[in-house]
Protein backbone atom coordinates (compact mmCIF):
# COMPACT_ATOMS: atom_id res chain seq x y z
CA UNK A 1 0.00 0.00 0.00
CA UNK A 2 1.49 3.34 -1.04
CA UNK A 3 1.80 6.34 1.29
CA UNK A 4 -1.13 8.22 -0.25
CA UNK A 5 -3.38 5.23 0.34
CA UNK A 6 -2.22 4.87 3.96
CA UNK A 7 -2.95 8.55 4.62
CA UNK A 8 -6.40 8.30 3.02
CA UNK A 9 -7.43 5.30 5.09
CA UNK A 10 -5.93 6.72 8.30
CA UNK A 11 -7.74 10.02 7.77
CA UNK A 12 -11.07 8.30 7.12
CA UNK A 13 -10.59 6.11 10.20
CA UNK A 14 -9.72 9.10 12.40
CA UNK A 15 -12.71 11.11 11.16
CA UNK A 16 -15.03 8.19 11.81
CA UNK A 17 -13.64 7.67 15.31
CA UNK A 18 -13.99 11.37 16.13
CA UNK A 19 -17.63 11.42 15.08
CA UNK A 20 -18.36 8.28 17.11
CA UNK A 21 -16.67 9.88 20.13
CA UNK A 22 -18.56 13.15 19.75
CA UNK A 23 -21.92 11.43 19.28
CA UNK A 24 -21.47 9.19 22.31
CA UNK A 25 -20.24 12.15 24.35
CA UNK A 26 -23.27 14.25 23.46
CA UNK A 27 -25.57 11.33 24.29
CA UNK A 28 -23.86 10.76 27.64
CA UNK A 29 -23.98 14.43 28.61
CA UNK A 30 -27.62 14.86 27.65
CA UNK A 31 -28.71 11.73 29.48
CA UNK A 32 -26.62 12.51 32.56
CA UNK A 33 -27.77 16.10 32.94
CA UNK A 34 -31.32 15.80 31.58
CA UNK A 35 -32.99 16.41 34.94
CA UNK A 36 -30.86 19.54 35.48
CA UNK A 37 -31.41 20.88 31.96
CA UNK A 38 -35.13 20.21 31.66
CA UNK A 39 -36.82 19.18 34.91
CA UNK A 40 -40.30 19.23 33.29
CA UNK A 41 -39.89 19.07 29.50
CA UNK A 42 -42.88 19.64 27.24
CA UNK A 43 -44.03 16.94 24.84
CA UNK A 44 -42.28 18.76 22.00
CA UNK A 45 -39.04 18.93 23.99
CA UNK A 46 -39.24 15.21 24.72
CA UNK A 47 -39.82 14.48 21.02
CA UNK A 48 -36.85 16.68 19.99
CA UNK A 49 -34.57 15.07 22.55
CA UNK A 50 -35.63 11.52 21.72
CA UNK A 51 -35.17 12.26 18.02
CA UNK A 52 -31.72 13.65 18.73
CA UNK A 53 -30.77 10.55 20.70
CA UNK A 54 -32.06 8.30 17.94
CA UNK A 55 -30.11 10.17 15.25
CA UNK A 56 -26.91 10.16 17.33
CA UNK A 57 -27.30 6.46 18.09
CA UNK A 58 -27.75 5.65 14.41
CA UNK A 59 -24.68 7.78 13.68
CA UNK A 60 -22.64 5.71 16.15
CA UNK A 61 -23.90 2.47 14.57
CA UNK A 62 -23.08 3.74 11.06
CA UNK A 63 -19.64 4.76 12.32
CA UNK A 64 -18.97 1.26 13.60
CA UNK A 65 -20.07 -0.18 10.27
CA UNK A 66 -17.74 2.26 8.51
CA UNK A 67 -14.80 1.23 10.70
CA UNK A 68 -15.52 -2.42 9.94
CA UNK A 69 -15.68 -1.66 6.21
CA UNK A 70 -12.38 0.25 6.37
CA UNK A 71 -10.74 -2.65 8.21
CA UNK A 72 -12.11 -5.18 5.75
CA UNK A 73 -10.93 -3.15 2.76
CA UNK A 74 -7.43 -2.66 4.15
CA UNK A 75 -7.24 -6.33 5.13
CA UNK A 76 -7.92 -7.68 1.63
CA UNK A 77 -5.38 -10.06 0.14
CA UNK A 78 -4.38 -7.64 -2.61
CA UNK A 79 -3.10 -4.25 -1.43
CA UNK A 80 -5.88 -1.65 -1.59
CA UNK A 81 -5.67 1.40 -3.79
CA UNK A 82 -6.47 4.92 -2.57
CA UNK A 83 -9.58 4.92 -4.77
CA UNK A 84 -11.04 2.06 -2.68
CA UNK A 85 -11.87 4.66 -0.02
CA UNK A 86 -14.70 5.77 -2.32
CA UNK A 87 -16.16 2.26 -2.57
CA UNK A 88 -19.82 1.90 -1.73
CA UNK A 89 -19.04 -0.32 1.27
CA UNK A 90 -17.20 2.61 2.91
CA UNK A 91 -18.86 5.64 1.37
CA UNK A 92 -22.48 4.73 2.16
CA UNK A 93 -22.12 4.15 5.91
CA UNK A 94 -19.75 7.14 6.22
CA UNK A 95 -22.28 9.45 4.57
CA UNK A 96 -24.99 8.01 6.82
CA UNK A 97 -22.81 8.58 9.87
CA UNK A 98 -22.13 12.20 8.97
CA UNK A 99 -25.76 12.90 8.03
CA UNK A 100 -27.26 11.39 11.17
CA UNK A 101 -24.64 13.11 13.32
CA UNK A 102 -25.47 16.52 11.85
CA UNK A 103 -29.22 16.00 12.27
CA UNK A 104 -28.75 14.76 15.85
CA UNK A 105 -26.49 17.69 16.67
CA UNK A 106 -28.95 20.20 15.21
CA UNK A 107 -31.79 18.66 17.22
CA UNK A 108 -29.66 18.87 20.39
CA UNK A 109 -28.98 22.53 19.71
CA UNK A 110 -32.68 23.18 19.06
CA UNK A 111 -33.53 21.47 22.36
CA UNK A 112 -30.91 23.55 24.17
CA UNK A 113 -32.13 26.80 22.61
CA UNK A 114 -35.73 26.05 23.59
CA UNK A 115 -34.64 25.76 27.20
CA UNK A 116 -32.90 29.15 27.24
Amino acid sequence: MDEHCKVAFASATDTCKQLVTLATGILALEITFLKDIAPKPSNLDVWILESSWTMLSISVLAGLITLLALTGTVGQESPPKASYIYGRNIKSPMLAQISFFIVGLVLSVVFGMRGV
